[in-house]
């Protein structure tokens, strides 16, 4: 019973999202980094929403439920005044950030095509730690699979219930509803693992070309090591400019990308308070090793904020993100390495694009 009064405390304690009435907006679906379960958080996803089309950055655990308490929908028809998912944009593989996939296709169905843009697959050796461990490959016809494959398998995984709504229910095929575009900037090239090579120096290449909704997306690859690619996303639109910074130790594409955006939405992580509660599992040592290289610290995200020049600076993918550390608590190991303005997201947050 301590546990379940211990989230509910926290929960009672915590500020209420904010909200706006603006038309163009950001909106926080969940805010919690990590596949472990959360009690008070969502897991990571974020929408950008431009008049009656939103566009979606991750889909982390709850981002279905979320979608749709944050008036957004997948599926139109089931309320045509609700701005519409037109495109999804994933920022690397890892399971929390694609946990809610199949939520998102198959709980949805939408009617219309819905755009992915997510990695090409990553190819081999995967890099292991300590580097002479012998690990064995999963599934080592297929060991690293880009998006293409990460969506078809999981449509698969489901063929069953889909067919059944096909010949039962008289839907239109879910399968034609999904265009996947998987964004190779390595230059097709597979890379090392290390952290000079997962993100070499580059300029924004745009992703996705002006839509009739003056929206342009931009991305660069970003230091996730091991992870390749892993990418940052820069949305922008006649209203304002959002970038995602994706997971990412300190990279100095994140700051090309975030130059002069009006809200740059980062990824942060305590690992010392986290590493105290993981020294009980038997691979500690190789997590530690991950959390610390391929993740930012509040004062290495201030500095990357304070270099880029943005107006607005959002921390999001929290680790530890769930009763270990308050809102104010991470706003303030930021505010000494950044003169803007620092907030620490809820789940739902909104932020109005204003220019």
């Amino acid at each position: 019973m301590a546990e379940r009064a211990d989230w509910r405390e926290v929960l009672a304690q915590r500020r209420d999202p904010r909200h706006s009435n603006a038309e163009h907006r950001l909106i926080l679906l969940g805010t919690a980094g990590g596949s472990n379960p959360k009690a008070t958080r969502s897991g990571y996803a974020n929408a950008v929403v431009v008049g009656d089309a939103a566009y979606l950055v991750d889909c982390g655990e709850g981002a279905h439920r979320q979608l749709w308490r944050a008036g957004l929908t997948l599926n139109p028809v089931r309320d045509p005044d609700r701005p519409a998912v037109r495109a999804l944009f994933v920022t690397h593989l890892h399971a929390d950030h694609v946990m809610d996939l199949a939520n998102l296709l198959v709980g949805s169905w939408p009617p219309h095509v819905v755009d992915i843009y997510g990695p090409v697959p990553a190819g081999l050796p995967i890099p292991v730690f300590p580097p002479d461990a012998a690990r064995p490959l999963a599934f080592p016809d297929a060991p690293t699979p880009g998006m293409r494959a990460v969506v078809d398998q999981v449509l698969r995984a489901f063929a069953y219930n889909i067919n059944l709504r096909i010949a039962d229910e008289g839907r239109t095929p879910v399968t034609e509803s999904v265009r996947v575009h998987e964004l190779d900037l390595g230059g097709g090239e597979i890379r090392g693992r290390d952290e000079a090579s997962v993100a070499p120096d580059m300029e924004p290449v745009v992703v996705y070309p002006e839509d009739d909704h003056g929206v342009t997306v931009s991305a660069v690859l970003v230091q996730h090591a091991p992870v390749f690619p892993a990418f940052g996303f820069r949305f922008d639109t006649p209203h304002g400019s959002v970038v995602f910074s994706g997971d990412t130790g300190p990279c100095a594409n994140v700051v090309r990308l975030a130059h002069g955006a009006d809200i740059l939405v980062h990824e942060v992580i305590d690992v010392e308070l986290l590493a105290r509660r993981l020294r009980q599992l038997p691979n500690y040592d190789a997590v530690r090793n991950h959390l610390a290289s391929a993740h930012s610290t509040p004062e290495q995200v201030g500095g990357i904020a304070t270099r880029a020049g943005v107006g607005t600076l959002v921390l999001s993918h929290l680790v530890p993100g769930d009763l270990d550390v308050t809102e104010a608590e991470w706003e303030a190991r930021v505010a000494p390495c950044f003169a803007g303005e620092v907030v620490c997201g809820v789940d739902l947050d909104e932020f109005p694009l204003i220019r």
